[in-house]
């Protein structure tokens, strides 16, 4: 991998709607603990609140994809709630010698649950962002191939080998956006609706020179993600602590918790979307809805 040979190509267009945003889902990052955001869009489905727009970020990617693909949250409890580590990660340390991680597993998990292979054949429009590991710049994918971008935004730095697509060399978007609001904002979205489902700071007492280290890359993340978030109408922030990134003992808790979270949220999202979206009438839910 050498970076500076690296030639970057055009990024294919992302084709906004025609139609004004009215409602767009900014999904961050975070793990495992993305497994939040299945509850949050529970919550929102049930409230019937729908995006006319989804951004997505690293596990944000993925769920917003696969909710994009195929807008039922049924399907997406089925398929992740249960799900061990071992059946998305494989790990190895001689995967490379610039992650840990093969992504073959989490490859064909995408394959094999995307109806999509393009973004111009979901359901919803759909944008995910990466870091360009040569130039640091955020980079946003809403046209073209599907699973390259998702696994690019996935790609955590040291865990996941950096993908190359487009004459990039490409990490996880939360290098730089863990919770892109502001590219809803800059589609003109009308009400923008950010969940965070990163960790609070530990309260741990640091121990050693490692958690000094880690100490200070949870107050820097999570600093970031509230400063990012100010482009955001409404944030529905996780509290989680201690969790990891890949832990797979918590599933059910994590999901019930961003329900939680939602649903505690659920009186101002509706005051929001009453005070900017007065034209919105009663029953008039996208096509995609299923009524019966």
């Amino acid at each position: 991998m050498k970076l500076s040979q690296a030639i970057p190509e055009p990024l294919p267009e992302f084709h906004a709607p025609q139609e004004h945003i009215k409602v767009a889902l900014v999904l961050g990052g975070g793990g495992s603990k993305g497994l939040a955001h299945v509850g949050v869009l529970k919550e929102l489905e049930q409230a019937g609140v729908y995006p006319d727009l989804i951004v997505g970020c690293s596990s944000g990617a993925v769920i917003g994809a696969l909710y994009a693909d195929q807008p039922h949250v049924k399907r997406i409890e089925k398929l992740l709630i249960g799900m061990k580590r071992s059946d998305l990660l494989d790990f190895s340390i001689f995967a490379s010698r610039f992650g840990v991680v093969k992504g073959i597993l989490f490859q064909n998990f995408l394959r094999n649950n995307l109806k999509a292979k393009k973004f111009r054949h979901l359901q919803i429009p759909f944008i995910a962002v990466a870091t360009d590991l040569a130039t640091g710049e955020l980079v946003e994918f809403g046209g073209g191939e599907l699973i390259p971008p998702i696994m690019a935004s996935s790609a955590v730095p040291g865990v996941f080998n950096p993908v190359f697509y487009k004459g990039r060399y490409l990490v996880d978007g939360g290098v730089v956006d863990p919770i892109p609001a502001r590219i809803a904002k800059k589609y003109g979205a009308h009400v923008i609706i950010a969940v965070d489902v990163g960790e609070e700071i530990s309260d741990k007492e640091p121990g050693h020179f490692f958690d000094v280290a880690r100490r200070g890359l949870e107050i820097s993340h999570r600093k970031l993600s509230e400063y990012v978030t100010r482009d955001a109408d409404i944030v529905i922030r996780m509290n989680f602590q201690g969790l990891g990134m890949f832990s797979d003992r918590h599933n059910q808790e994590i999901y019930e918790h961003g329900r939680n979270m939602a649903r505690a949220k659920l009186p101002y999202i509706e005051q929001i979307i009453q005070e900017r979206l007065p034209i919105i009438q009663e029953g008039s839910s996208p096509d995609w809805v299923d009524t019966e």
